[in-house]
């Protein structure tokens, strides 16, 4: 509201300064030390296009804040899309545009698809190597090529340096296979392993090792066979039985399914709630709540930005522990972090949703709360940055008209920007 009145107008403006001021100063010390950088800017008197990128900032981040809020208090839960019945089975994709027009489906996996694995021998993982001393060299033959390798057998290499420099030579050689000394702890044992990541039964995707130079490989066992390179075996509802030399397969329409483990369980596939929609939402409102806490925070010369970073922060700690519960964590700056395994825990119980769309349109509940501020910081930035730090470009059109918000709290009683208690 403007008042005609000069003198009364600036009279009120002063009285709302000394005591936003006042207030601010008493924890401004705190809110630094704990939770903003020190990144006084020089000469913050005149306005700069860096002053001008800070305020931009500040609106950006909570435009994106609020819009996404508003999609995690419905729409982001109602999105839907084909879903696997046993993820530890099976994984399903669905990229097309007729969910309404799609059937359920059963998937049995009596295979999945595999590289061929080699598992030499087991020796004693600390003792005297046997085999040649010298260069010894060996010969990889895979997809058609032959690749000749060598290590270096020292007197003093154990069973297990041998083994861990043939890994290594094959690594770093590019073939496509995989290589890895495992080490039996109580037994002291360790076996080298080299696996193809090439799936499939075709006789071009396995692997052949044999010694040219020296003995490594017969001493290790390393062409030794333990699985076969292969292909997925697997019906649709209860149809014949159906070969794919990848464990991910196209099922027409859009889906796909990707294989994880064998079972003579049937996997459903059906049409259910997209839950990645909105675990992607999620990341989304963390990523736009740590951007809008940094615009705030990035600058302690200007304590208006100072009270916003830490009303920030008095909202999220009033939901913290409910927060915590479906892996939304804060790191010690204040800024938001995720476990991902909580938040797939909470997405498939319905806690997730629960938590988001709770008060939805009440006015209550961590979304509302959180979506008003942001809401009010969008629209009305100016208010929350101070104005005499960016010159006059900023406090022409400056007025308290957005102090009403600032006074109001939370639903627990926290969230005032004047209350700094975490």
């Amino acid at each position: 509201m403007r008042i005609g009145s000069s003198l009364y107008n600036n009279s009120i403006n002063s009285f709302y300064n000394n005591l936003y001021q006042s207030k601010i100063s008493v924890h401004a010390s705190k809110l630094s030390q704990d939770f903003f950088p020190v990144n006084n800017a020089k000469n913050q008197n005149a306005i700069s296009s860096n002053s001008l990128q800070y305020v931009n900032d500040i609106k950006s981040a909570s435009s994106s804040l609020s819009g996404v809020l508003k999609e995690l208090s419905g729409s982001a839960f109602s999105q839907r899309t084909m879903v696997s019945s046993n993820t530890d089975l099976m994984t399903v994709n669905y990229s097309g545009n007729k969910i309404n027009s799609m059937d359920d489906m059963t998937v049995r996996i009596d295979q999945t698809a595999a590289g061929q694995l080699n598992e030499g021998k087991s020796l004693s993982s600390s003792g005297w190597y046997e085999g040649d001393r010298g260069t010894n060299r060996f010969t990889v033959e895979t997809g058609g090529k032959t690749t000749q390798l060598s290590v270096n057998v020292t007197a003093g290499d154990s069973n297990r340096d041998v083994q861990q420099k043939m890994a290594t030579a094959i690594n770093n050689a590019g073939l496509g296979l995989r290589a890895t000394v495992e080490t039996d702890s109580k037994t002291n044992r360790s076996i080298l392993k080299i696996e193809s990541s090439v799936t499939g039964s075709d006789e071009k995707n396995s692997f052949k090792l044999n010694d040219t130079t020296g003995n490594v490989v017969a001493s290790t066992g390393a062409n030794e066979v333990s699985r076969e390179n292969r292909d997925a075996v697997y019906s649709i509802n209860g149809g014949p039985a159906q070969t794919s030399k990848s464990n991910t397969v196209n099922l027409g329409n859009g889906l796909s399914a990707t294989f994880k483990e064998a079972s003579a369980e049937e996997v459903t596939i059906s049409r259910g709630r997209d839950m990645d929609y909105a675990k992607s939402a999620v990341q989304s409102m963390v990523g736009s709540f740590n951007s809008l806490f940094s615009a705030a925070a990035q600058n302690v010369g200007d304590p208006k930005a100072q009270g916003l970073a830490s009303r920030l922060v008095n909202v999220a700690s009033a939901y913290s522990g409910s927060l915590q519960s479906i892996g939304i964590g804060f790191d010690n700056s204040g800024r938001m972090t995720v476990d991902s395994k909580k938040l797939n825990e909470a997405a498939d119980s319905g806690r997730l949703q629960q938590f988001f769309t709770e008060g939805a349109g009440r006015n209550f509940g961590f979304a509302s709360q959180l979506g008003r501020l942001a809401d009010n910081v969008s629209k009305n930035t100016s208010n929350f940055v101070s104005s005499n730090l960016f010159g006059n470009a900023l406090s022409e059109n400056f007025s308290y008209s957005g102090l009403g918000d600032l006074f109001q709290y939370n639903h627990m009683g926290t969230g005032n920007i004047f209350d700094y208690s975490f």
